[in-house]
């Protein structure tokens, strides 16, 4: 072969890859069966396809995807012009079009939507964290801005055939996680469909693989592997983070996108993305951290998945690596100025308890006061009540319903006050209970980001428990004035509660909360390690479609002093916050929150014409 033909050859393929990375139709791949697991249970086997030229990417259908996860299939269609359509149920459509490497989709909502109510639970998917509590419409106001996935931007490769679209698995959840936050992700050797939590505990699959413990002994991750993770981190906050305005980053993000986001932070973003393309674990994982705490730390937006590092502490796996990831761990959530006073507001519970203890339920006078540090169900407890006759649970919605009852029962008891003095927030979910057992209230109000449109959600709860959604529920209502005690420590739907319950003619007392405005997503990376961000998809609003990131407005406020962190010193928790942040820390005082003869005397003034008219 001549020196020219030899040149021509090289040509020939050199273009043919990059045509295959940017525009591939098809390409040669094999079929491995995996295991599929719900939390730890395992609940089947499915089929993913590993294409040739990226071996360690796995690959999923979007149809097949769908159907998976318990949503009705989606017709498939080539068009005249050799694109793919995907057609849901309700003819929303989505048009895949390989040439350019892109997908276009009209409104992304309609597409996305589920037949509702959804209450089968088809391999563990659930609309909501509890079975008493059930969406039955989301609803947007005027026409969706469209949407166009630029995925060859990112080099992330797709297939597309007569059957369906193909997609790594880690794209395919990122794009498809829902506001229940279902979401899939492959670990190296199994498959994992789950919710967000279960009791409050990410699952940390992706730390007991074969896979991840070989990095984590020093094996360098797969070219492919580092490709891909990148991709899947800039596409998932390109396009779906809520941009709550808190994070360093955010501004820019939104401007430019994540990948030139990092360069505008010169030698010190340059370095991060560095970090996240290194071969080496440890160097990825301590970039994910200082990126997540130190540029995107917004309260809601954290890589959770290194404190997967605990599932391996007791196995003697590279200790000084565990060590160290760690050490990088603490020193960027103490970087972030949200997170290090998330830390510091703890210090109101030491306090609290100083005054009231550990009493979920107090009387003064004609005000009953209930303690609501969460809305964070236990999941697993409420499941064994509803459907087996199980114990009714002690959480934080238990507590709630227990000490209604309690109010109820005592004709003295006029005013009920929820104390969220401490609450760091948790699922809607609970919170949706609660409103509707007390003011009736049945919606929840938000904006979609990604086709720029307000937004409601309609649910229904099972308020007596009989398993039965009927008019009977509505008689279940806990007829009480309402107030709310707050303090800057109440976050997410901790800030949520007391905007939503006000409206309802509830009275706020104590000091503004402190934001927290977005739904939480989960993101995953090819690996299985998987973080929390600030949902675009659901931007929580008032009722007159205002952000609620600002904080709840206080209808009778309460001051605070000043006090040194010392004052505390014996106590375990004022120990670690002194170690951390020096003995010479000033805290605020809260002591005068938690008067029980204050608290009764404000609900009496505020509510002194209903009271007089009960009497």
């Amino acid at each position: 072969m001549t020196r020219r033909a030899i040149s021509v050859l090289i040509l020939v393929l050199f273009t043919a890859v990059i045509t295959l990375w940017v525009f591939p139709k098809k390409g040669g791949y094999t079929e491995r069966s995996v295991k599929v697991f719900s939390f730890e249970d395992e609940i089947g086997e499915f089929s993913l396809r590993f294409y040739n030229v990226t071996p360690d990417i796995p690959y999923m259908g979007m149809n097949e995807y769908a159907q998976f996860i318990g949503r009705q299939p989606f017709n498939v269609q080539q068009s005249e012009d050799g694109t793919y359509v995907l057609e849901n149920w309700n003819g929303a459509k989505l048009i895949c079009d390989s040439e350019k490497g892109q997908i276009f989709v009209q409104d992304w909502n309609a597409f996305m939507a589920l037949p509702m109510p959804l209450e089968k639970r088809a391999m563990g998917l659930k609309d909501v964290s509890l079975d008493f509590v059930r969406i039955v419409d989301v609803t947007y106001e005027g026409e969706a801005t469209p949407v166009t996935f630029d995925f060859a931007k990112y080099g992330i490769r797709f297939y597309s055939d007569e059957h369906d679209i193909y997609f790594p698995v880690s794209t395919l959840s990122n794009m498809m996680t829902d506001i229940a936050t279902n979401y899939m992700v492959y670990d190296g050797e199994n498959l994992h469909i789950q919710p967000i939590v279960e009791n409050g505990v990410i699952f940390d699959s992706a730390y007991i693989s074969d896979m991840i413990l070989a990095q984590i002994c020093g094996e360098d991750r797969p070219e492919d592997i580092i490709r891909q993770c990148y991709a899947d981190l800039c596409f998932n906050f390109d396009y779906f983070y809520g941009h709550p305005g808190t994070a360093v980053l955010d501004k820019a993000l939104d401007d430019k996108g994540l990948d030139m986001a990092l360069e505008s932070l010169g030698e010190e973003g340059k370095s991060i993305k560095e970090g996240l393309l290194s071969s080496s674990l440890e160097i990825y994982l301590d970039n994910l951290t200082k990126l997540f705490f130190t540029y995107l730390g917004d309260g809601h937006t954290i890589f959770s998945g290194e404190s997967g590092i605990a599932t391996i502490l007791d196995r003697g796996i590279n200790d000084a690596f565990v060590k160290r990831a760690e050490s990088s761990y603490m020193e960027g959530l103490l970087n972030n100025p949200i997170y290090s006073q998330q830390m510091k507001n703890e210090m109101i519970n030491v306090q609290r308890a100083l005054c009231w203890g550990e009493d979920n339920y107090r009387e003064y006078g004609r005000t009953a006061i209930i303690r609501l540090d969460s809305f964070m169900p236990d999941e697993a407890a409420w499941d064994s009540y509803y459907n087996n006759d199980g114990e009714f649970p002690d959480d934080s919605l238990g507590t709630v319903i227990t000490g209604l009852e309690k109010a109820s029962q005592n004709p003295k008891i006029d005013n009920v006050i929820f104390d969220l003095s401490c609450n760091n927030g948790g699922s809607p979910d609970p919170m949706m209970m609660i409103l509707g057992m007390t003011t009736g209230q049945d919606k929840l109000y938000g904006w979609n980001n990604i086709t720029r449109q307000p937004m409601a959600v309609t649910f229904e709860i099972d308020a007596n428990f009989d398993g039965v959604y009927d008019k009977k529920d509505k008689e279940v209502k806990y007829d009480f004035n309402y107030g709310v005690l707050v303090t800057r420590h109440a976050f997410s739907c901790g800030n949520l509660f007391p905007i939503i319950i006000q409206e309802e003619g509830a009275v706020l007392i104590g000091e503004p909360s402190s934001g927290g405005g977005c739904s939480v997503q989960i993101g995953s990376d090819i690996e299985g390690l998987y973080y929390w961000m600030s949902s675009g998809q659901w931007k929580f609003r008032d009722y007159e479609g205002d952000s609620v990131e600002g904080g709840c407005s206080i209808d009778v406020p309460i001051k605070t002093g000043t006090m040194q962190i010392t004052e505390f010193a014996g106590d375990p928790y004022a120990d670690m916050i002194s170690a951390i942040f020096g003995k010479e820390l000033i805290i605020p005082a809260y002591q005068e929150y938690f008067e029980d003869k204050d608290l009764d005397e404000i609900m009496n003034e505020w509510f002194s014409e209903e009271l007089d008219k009960a009497s």
